[in-house]
């Protein structure tokens, strides 16, 4: 299985809400106050430089990318909804409805490449991570990010109208020696890739790929780029006064990951 057809589909139904959504900061404190503070300080000088952001959703980091210098910012992303958005939004910018497991550019096209919160819905890293080094420049780097196998691996049990509880760990019985374990990081049974569906606002219906960092860095020794940096992210400190119960959270717990990789 490649990309959710169910995450495209929800992706070209609600494209517009979707875009509002991520336009104010407060409604999506994820993004504004953890995980672009984090990936954004990441990127290098681009000025002059020919960038791809990959799973660019409506446009905004490939504007942001343009905004820093680039001479080209490229966006590609398989939802033709929200590239339709994006075209009309960023005209400065190049848009393309594409599957980032199959990049339709010719061989080093780009000088850096970058992708926010994409990569965890496709199942095939091997094919994205062979993609991008092959159209990466030598002494280019690649930047993205995805969702923290700590985050996906967790259990939800004891569900209420009232309550929603995750655990990863196991229960155990001090009086018989049993216990019962919650969660699944290593996601055996999947060789490690695990699949499952979840909701993001507005009712969208996601699919998202589990796999534990291992697997993550296997795809990437086998594509020939190599990792320079991973950061398991803080959030910011303005997330301190406009979500304190997020922000206590993330300071414990990580949702996201960001990986900064080479190509020599």
């Amino acid at each position: 299985m490649s990309t959710d057809p169910k995450t495209i589909q929800s992706y070209n139904d609600f494209a517009q809400a979707y875009t509002d959504h991520r336009a104010v900061d407060k409604n999506s404190p994820y993004h504004s106050y953890y995980e672009k503070p984090a990936i954004q300080a990441e990127v290098p000088d681009i000025t002059g430089k020919t960038v791809i952001s990959i799973g660019c959703g409506p446009g905004i980091d490939t504007e942001w990318l343009r905004n820093r210098g680039a001479s080209r910012a490229v966006g590609i992303d398989i939802s033709e909804k929200l590239i339709d958005i994006a075209k009309n939004r960023y005209p400065e910018c190049e848009f393309h409805v594409m599957d980032m497991e199959q990049l339709d550019f010719p061989d080093a096209s780009f000088d850096f490449a970058y992708s926010s919160l994409a990569l965890h819905y496709v199942s095939d890293w091997d094919k994205v991570f062979g993609d991008v080094h092959r159209i990466l420049k030598p002494e280019s780097s690649f930047i993205f990010s995805c969702g923290h196998p700590i985050d996906s691996a967790l259990e939800r049990v004891n569900l209420s109208e009232s309550a929603n509880e995750k655990k990863l760990g196991r229960l155990s019985d001090k009086a018989t020696g049993e216990f019962v374990v919650y969660g699944d990081y290593l996601a055996a049974k999947d060789n490690g890739v695990h699949h499952f569906r979840g909701e993001l606002e507005h009712g969208m219906t996601i699919g998202i790929f589990h796999r534990p960092i291992s697997k993550m860095v296997e795809s990437i020794n086998e594509s020939g780029l190599t990792i320079r940096k991973l950061i398991e992210p803080l959030p910011s400190a303005d997330m301190a006064n406009k979500d304190p119960k997020h922000y206590d959270y993330l300071r414990r717990i990580p949702a996201f990951v960001i990986w900064v990789l080479d190509k020599s």
